[in-house]
């Protein structure tokens, strides 16, 4: 989001101008507000105001120190302007969180909540002392839902950097904790750890090989399996065929008879060849 500007501010006090409780105020005759009221709630309507655009400038400085102190810490991270988080690392980039930026981006979160909870109690302020006064002003409706969007504006801003921050910070403790393993790694092995883990990793070849090896063997025994059953079909049908003996006469019947018609037309087409050249060569 855009900010709106004034970067100084000055402290405010944590006491917030009261709405009178009176619910009958006096009245003319007319039925309109007596002018002391209206006076009154004129007055208390500026200073809550006036509280409000102080809220939101110290709000405005304390978000934008602390989106600095997310990039800065997070080595140009988590910014608001770029939708940060752990993805906007660089390739090479090492964040780092110290003790001190941890602290400083602690101090100035709970700073954030504390003056976001008292923007929140003056803009609720003001939207009692607009209910309460008659009649409405449309010039302060529209004051009031300005500094609600304002509220709102920072209040989604100061979540988003927050989170932003958090996620830098996680990704970092990560880093770190992966290079700290690497280092203890790297500097407790020796040449005797080094030729242990070489001859891991050939007995793990060797279990690879026994295992494809084992898998062959399965393969081929389900085969033989196989072709025994293949046998086994075949063995049944012949059963089959001898226990039938008028299958076996039928089939033979057949084979003859097309034996026969092949003969037939052979003996045929013979003759009509013979006729054929003793016709031509007569």
């Amino acid at each position: 989001m855009a900010f709106r500007g004034a970067a100084g501010y000055s402290a405010v006090p944590d006491t917030i101008i009261s709405i009178p409780s009176d619910s009958n105020p006096k009245q003319t005759y007319d039925g309109s507000p007596a002018p002391a009221a209206a006076t009154a709630s004129a007055a208390t309507w500026e200073t809550l105001r006036k509280q409000a655009r102080q809220l939101e400038n110290e709000t405005e400085a304390k978000l934008v120190q602390y989106s600095k102190l997310g990039t800065g810490a997070g080595g140009g991270a988590g910014g608001s302007g770029s939708g940060g988080g752990p993805s906007g690392y660089g390739r090479g980039a090492s964040p780092t969180f110290d003790h001190a930026s941890t602290a400083s981006a602690n101090g100035a979160e709970l700073e954030l909540e504390h003056l976001l909870a008292k923007l929140t109690s003056v803009v609720n302020y003001m939207a009692q002392s607009l209910d309460t006064s008659a009649p409405t002003n449309p010039s302060m409706m529209h004051m009031l839902q300005r500094h609600r969007d304002i509220l709102y504006d920072y209040t989604k801003e100061f979540k988003k950097t927050k989170g932003n921050l958090k996620a830098a910070r996680d990704h970092a403790e990560l880093l770190g904790s992966v290079r700290d393993d690497i280092s203890m790694y790297k500097s407790g092995m020796n040449q005797q750890d080094l030729l242990l883990d070489e001859r891991g990793r050939i007995d793990g070849s060797h279990r690879m090989a026994d295992e494809v090896l084992q898998a062959a063997y399965s393969t081929r025994h389900e085969l033989n399996e196989q072709r025994g059953v293949l046998y086994g079909a075949q063995g049944r049908v012949t059963g089959v065929l001898a226990r039938f003996p008028l299958v076996n006469d039928l089939v033979s019947r057949i084979n003859t008879r097309k034996q026969r018609d092949s003969l037939i037309m052979a003996g045929v087409i013979s003759v009509c060849v013979c006729l054929l050249l003793w016709y031509m060569l007569r």
